[in-house]
C-alpha cells in the first residue's frame, strides 16, 4: 500500500469519524466507526445486536442469519478474509440474493472522492473501502458470543 493510500484511508476515517462524532461519542469520548458501519449498512436486516431479527428481516423473505455465532460456526475462528469478500461484494451468498444487495465495497468506493479529495487515485479509493469494511468487520467480532 503506497504512503499516499495509507494517507486517503486515515483521512478518510477521520472525516467520517468526525461527521457522526456528535451521535456516536461514548461516555469515554470514543467514537466506533465499526458499530456505526454497523448500525448504518447492517441493522437494518441483521438487527442492532446482530441476531438476525432488524426491522426489514422478515421483507426480504429469507430467515437472516445470528451474526454473533460466526466464530462459533467457524471451528472458533472468526473468518475476517471470507467476511471481508463478502461485505466487498467478492463473494456471493445466498443471505444476500443477488448482488442487487449493496456491495459496501463498491458504495465506499464510490463515496471515497467526496472524503479523499480530488487527487484520488485508484489506490486511494480501495484504500478508503478497505478501511470502513476492516472497521466494520471489527465491531462483528466484537458482537461473537463466547
Amino acid at each position: 500500500m503506497t504512503r499516499i493510500s495509507l494517507i486517503a484511508c486515515a483521512a478518510g476515517l477521520g472525516l467520517v469519524a468526525g461527521a457522526a462524532q456528535a451521535q456516536d461519542a461514548a461516555t469515554d469520548g470514543r467514537i466506533d466507526i465499526g458499530a456505526r458501519e454497523y448500525r448504518n449498512s447492517c441493522a437494518a436486516c441483521h438487527g442492532m445486536e446482530g441476531k438476525g431479527d432488524g426491522p426489514l428481516a422478515d421483507q426480504i423473505g429469507i430467515e437472516m442469519p445470528d451474526l454473533t455465532t460466526i466464530q462459533a460456526r467457524s471451528d472458533g475462528v472468526f473468518p475476517y478474509a471470507r467476511l471481508y469478500d463478502i461485505v466487498d461484494g467478492r463473494a456471493e451468498v445466498k443471505w444476500h440474493g443477488s448482488r442487487e444487495m449493496p456491495v459496501w465495497g463498491d458504495a465506499y468506493r464510490a463515496e471515497a472522492p467526496w472524503y479523499v479529495g480530488p487527487y484520488m487515485t485508484q489506490a486511494d479509493a480501495e484504500a478508503y473501502a478497505r478501511g470502513r469494511i476492516l472497521a466494520l468487520l471489527g465491531h462483528i467480532h466484537e458482537l461473537q458470543e463466547e
